[in-house]
């Protein structure tokens, strides 16, 4: 029986580089090649052309979170304008389908796409597993953390409120698988949501002051598959579902949350743009605490904003065809199991008396240099000063 593909969400995003004169996969196409399931309904990737001269790399799934797509061109145009050592794949296009099986009983199965720049290189976590000496190890730490500075270096438009790039809600993992229950108008309805909830639950911390912290490019799904080393040393971060545009100290709050899946606490290598004298880490330390375990937290919030629904973006109602203008019909999707993720050996988790301030380690004379020959003098005066 024919199963029919029509085009739910439609994203165009770079333009392909004058030198790759392969052409993107039509939408068709990737229906009939994006064949594989993972049984837990994570997304599988796949190189296109083929494996031996790949030009592309297409990740695809039932659902993919569609404020990646306009994250990561974000990410990749500000890296470039920085000039930054750092990259961020290109993506060229996104489109998302459903597929209707004639059972009249049935949900449509929905299927994801995305088209992106293939990125050759390693895993932070297959380096670490390859590294042969502690000094490796130390290195490929400070590329993670270099990464993530330069990513929160990325120019945020003036009046941002806080929302995922693509202006859909919150994408961070401070909430409840990851997104945020509501959508905020701007920086004081967080706040007064945020505080309200502490209140309702005799919590000690309040945030404070948070619309006067600097709004950042807020990159929050960090663990050690998230960034490809090549060899020559070069990072790229990949996967930017969950950033969205913040204020600082929610970066500081998913450093300290990627503590377990780092290995290694990178904070103190990690410069961040802060406000003086405001840092609400705590507050919102201890309000992801209650958000992941207790109800009533989206129902506090619409007391103080109310109710309204959020367009959602790039919505689009077609069927899908072939080069020849026919109706394209869907293959039945086979589930695999792809190899697990090496991980690195895990370091014993040190003790952290959050009563006393954490002083990061001095900066080394070699990354010191390094760091100065790609962000410049401020840059490096701030991080020494929070140095011993």
């Amino acid at each position: 029986m024919s199963n029919p593909v029509r085009m739910t969400r439609e994203w165009h995003g770079s333009a392909l580089p004058l030198h790759v004169t392969i052409p993107l996969p039509s939408p068709a196409e990737l229906v009939r090649l994006c064949t594989k399931s993972h049984p837990l309904g994570y997304t599988i990737g796949m190189p296109y052309p083929d494996a031996d001269s790949p030009v592309f790399w297409i990740k695809y799934c039932s659902s993919i979170i569609w404020n990646e797509l306009a994250a990561q061109k974000m990410a990749h145009d500000g890296l470039g304008e920085l000039n930054s050592p750092v990259k961020a794949p290109a993506v060229y296009y996104g489109c998302q389908v459903t597929v209707h099986t004639g059972d009249p009983d049935a949900w449509p199965q929905r299927r994801s796409y995305v088209v992106m720049e293939y990125i050759p290189g390693k895993t932070a976590a297959q380096r670490l597993k390859e590294a042969t000496d502690d000094a490796t190890k130390d290195d490929i730490y400070k590329q993670v953390a270099l990464a993530l500075s330069e990513l929160y270096r990325i120019p945020v438009p003036q009046n941002s409120r806080p929302a995922a790039v693509n202006g859909e809600t919150i994408c961070n993992v401070l909430f409840y698988d990851n997104v945020a229950s509501l959508h905020y108008r701007n920086v004081t309805e967080l706040e007064q949501h945020f505080n309200a909830f502490l209140s309702l639950t005799r919590q000690k911390h309040r945030v404070k002051n948070l619309a006067q912290e600097p709004m950042v490019f807020c990159y929050s799904d960090i663990w050690l598959g998230n960034f490809i080393l090549d060899d020559e040393g070069r990072i790229t971060v990949v996967d930017f579902e969950l950033a969205s545009i913040l204020p600082s100290s929610f970066a500081k709050f998913a450093l300290a949350d990627s503590r377990s899946k780092m290995n290694r606490d990178i904070g103190p290598m990690v410069v961040v743009p802060q406000a003086k004298d405001i840092d609400n880490t705590r507050a919102l330390s201890a309000i992801s605490c209650l958000v992941q375990v207790r109800a009533g937290f989206a129902k506090a919030g619409r007391k103080i904003l109310g109710y309204y629904e959020m367009e959602e973006v790039d919505r689009v109602d077609k069927l899908v065809t072939d080069e020849h203008g026919q109706p394209v019909s869907a293959p039945a999707e086979t589930s695999v199991t792809p190899e697990p993720e090496p991980e690195p050996e895990p370091e014993p988790e040190p003790t952290v008396d959050y009563s006393v301030q954490r002083l990061p380690p001095p900066i080394s004379p070699g990354w010191e240099q390094k760091w100065r020959q790609y962000m410049g003098e401020e840059h490096i005066t701030q991080a020494k000063s929070k140095s011993p």
